[in-house]
């Protein structure tokens, strides 16, 4: 049976949109955390894997989209460890450990799309786009826009970051292409 290829017309809206997605995303976290005291921990993989990650990200879909674009699973890999690491600082270990086995989910199925043995990338729209939906309508509507008292607004900007790399994520399964031979 032969494998899918998929590549990414980096040219496309959505290769665009994702890009702009994930600059935005870095460009928050740094604004944030470059004003907020942090441990090294925190410094580590909430700062410099996050936008080392967007960097890494940036480069595979300009340069390598369309001949190598599994470079792109290397920083969802750096990704799925700042997810899981943040995963432990949850309330809940319900919380946590359902989030582990998404971050992990989101891991093995885009790799094992990205580098074809997935024949279709349809299985990432509801992997990306739920949890996102979930973020913005069900979290983030309780934390942030009906909490009573409103966080301020500088608060918002880490949730805001981690939404612009779903969105990025959502926007690169779009941006994929079926290589024709």
């Amino acid at each position: 049976m032969k494998r899918a290829s998929f590549y990414i017309d980096r040219k496309s809206w959505a290769a665009r949109l994702s890009l702009l997605f994930m600059a935005v995303s870095a460009i928050i976290r740094g604004i944030y955390y470059t004003v907020t005291p942090m441990t090294a921990l925190v410094l580590w993989v909430h700062f410099v894997n996050v936008i080392a990650a967007a960097v890494v990200f940036g480069v595979a879909v300009i340069f390598f989209g369309e001949k190598c674009p599994q470079l792109t699973a290397v920083s969802v890999l750096m990704g799925v460890v700042f997810f899981m690491v943040k995963a432990f600082t949850f309330e809940t270990m319900t919380h946590t450990v359902l989030c582990l086995i998404l971050y992990t989910a989101v891991l093995v199925l885009y790799s094992l799309t990205i580098f074809g043995i997935i024949r279709t990338k349809y299985l990432l729209y509801p992997l990306f786009g739920l949890p996102l939906l979930y973020h913005i309508f069900v979290e983030d509507m309780q934390i942030y826009i009906l909490a009573d008292p409103q966080p301020p607004f500088f608060e918002w900007l880490p949730e805001i970051s981690v939404l612009c790399i779903m969105a990025a994520l959502l926007c690169v399964s779009v941006a994929m292409k079926k290589r024709v031979r």
